[in-house]
């Protein structure tokens, strides 16, 4: 009896030093100077009993940045299944004739696949070649002449542009690339700098994809060093953008990416091209519906599905979305939620159907969504709204699709540097988020004595640099680890 007395003892002492080790890093962690007029929402529970590790102003919503991607990714998991495909289709009023000509326009109607001359999606091919497979198909199906316009219709998916909330200074970057009914590349540009000696003006080279009429005012610096410190100002469906700031010196082929000014016309030239590598013989125009809106009048009932093309799944959607943190992605996952639980896939539509089905499976209490990736400051988030959701998703029968979408930390995607050679390093999944004066986390621990936890970490308007930020917040990561 005493000696189980003991053991009995042991393993309270145990339990409790494992509480206070939270509390008394948490303690050091608020003292901090930078964080003295910050706001913390952070809660730590274990998800088999739900019962609390650690919390503090747990309920209280905040600005959280990207960790809004584990709303995004889930719910479209959760909703479309993880087997969804977007589809775009390709119209004609009759099949070719004999000869390969068809009389009339090749409508396309989009359906907002992101994944189309996708990097992430390219895998051996380069992006290009993604595109010129279209061209392939339609040549094997008998085409050789359009002798009418080629239209491009990304209507269901409405012309919003950029979600409500994003701030001006983010739009023309590639971080800012907004969703299309018909989008390519990733919906972003890379310019491509020429950068001499220091205090010279670096000069633009080229520009994938090439966009006809854009007018690109560049006020660049070169400086000593190798940094990117340049940023690309522009708004959706605009044809002027302008660079500012500084790269590095002595560089030949200096990459800056910005956001795509209309993804829509651009998805047709670039068809166009493919068209005319391939051999195929476009006589008319490029018509986008969105500056067409008298064409937007097409009745797909009497038209010919020539050709319907896959783009990748949600599952495949939601994996790079968590674990690169691609906003595009992100919302076009909510753009498909929007389409689907409405006909007109907006990002407005998509959150609004997100939080409708959230409502009374998990703690939604201040939850405020305005977008799909975090990167409008609208949003508000509490840490129990994500233990919430993180809980839900662990006991899902998608659980491993979700889980499968997160970074581990030390080891992959946005958490490959976090927690690296530490205690904490791979014992850790989360999504991170980052904007000025935010960092966050949200995720899963797998404790040294075998525990489950599921957290949520969020700071506001603390006094440091990113990377400072971050080593303060991996003591917290560790604690939790060591429970």
């Amino acid at each position: 009896m005493r000696i189980l007395l003991l053991i009995f003892f042991l393993l309270l002492f145990s339990f409790l030093d494992a509480q206070i080790k939270i509390d008394s890093v948490f303690n050091e962690f608020k003292k901090d100077k930078a964080l003295q007029f910050s706001t913390v929402s952070f809660v730590v529970k274990d998800l088999v009993s739900d019962s609390a590790y650690f919390n503090f102003n747990d309920s209280l919503p905040v600005v959280s940045a990207s960790t809004v991607k584990l709303f995004s990714t889930a719910s479209a998991i959760e909703m479309l299944g993880e087997d969804y495909r977007p589809r775009t289709s390709f119209y004609v009023d009759k099949l070719p004739d004999t000869s390969g000509v068809i009389f009339g326009d090749l409508i396309i109607r989009g359906g907002a696949d992101i994944s189309f001359g996708s990097q992430y999606f390219s895998k051996n091919d380069s992006v290009e070649k993604q595109v010129l497979k279209i061209a392939d198909t339609l040549y094997n199906l008998g085409v050789r002449v359009i002798r009418g316009n080629l239209v491009g219709d990304g209507s269901s998916f409405g012309y919003q542009g950029a979600p409500d909330g994003w701030a001006w200074e983010d739009l023309g970057n590639y971080y800012g690339a907004f969703p299309s009914g018909l989008s390519i590349y990733d919906n972003i540009v890379k310019f491509q700098f020429y950068v001499g000696a220091p205090r010279t003006k670096p000069i633009l080279s080229s520009s994938f994809p090439e966009i006809p009429n854009l007018l690109l005012r560049n006020s660049l610096l070169s400086i000593n060093g190798v940094g990117d410190n340049s940023w690309v100002y522009g708004g959706p469906y605009s044809y002027e953008r302008s660079i500012r700031g500084s790269l590095g010196s002595y560089n030949k082929a200096f990459i800056v990416k910005g956001s795509m000014p209309d993804p829509e016309m651009q998805f047709l030239q670039a068809i166009k091209n493919a068209f005319i590598k391939k051999g195929i013989i476009l006589e008319g125009n490029l018509i986008g519906i969105r500056t067409n809106p008298d064409s937007n009048k097409i009745q797909y009932g009497v038209k010919t599905n020539i050709y319907t093309h896959l783009g990748a799944s949600v599952k495949e959607i939601a994996y790079w979305t968590n674990l690169k943190s691609i906003n595009v992605f992100a919302e076009t996952l909510t753009s498909w939620i929007g389409f689907e639980k409405t006909g007109l896939g907006t990002v407005e539509n998509g959150v609004k159907s997100i939080q409708d089905f959230w409502k009374g499976k998990i703690y939604t209490d201040g939850l405020n969504l305005t977008d799909g990736s975090g990167l409008s400051r609208s949003n508000s988030v509490s840490a129990m709204n994500f233990y919430s959701l993180l809980k839900y998703m662990y006991f899902s029968k998608n659980k491993e699709t979700f889980l499968n979408t997160l970074p581990i930390t030390g080891q992959s995607g946005t958490l490959t540097y976090f927690c690296k050679g530490q205690c904490s390093e791979g014992k850790i999944q989360a999504k991170s988020g980052t904007m000025k004066r935010v960092k966050s986390y949200a995720g899963y621990v797998t404790t040294t004595s075998g525990k489950k936890l599921a957290f949520a970490l969020i700071v506001n308007n603390y006094n440091c640099g990113n990377n400072a930020i971050m080593k303060k917040m991996e003591s917290l990561m560790n604690a939790m680890y060591l429970q």
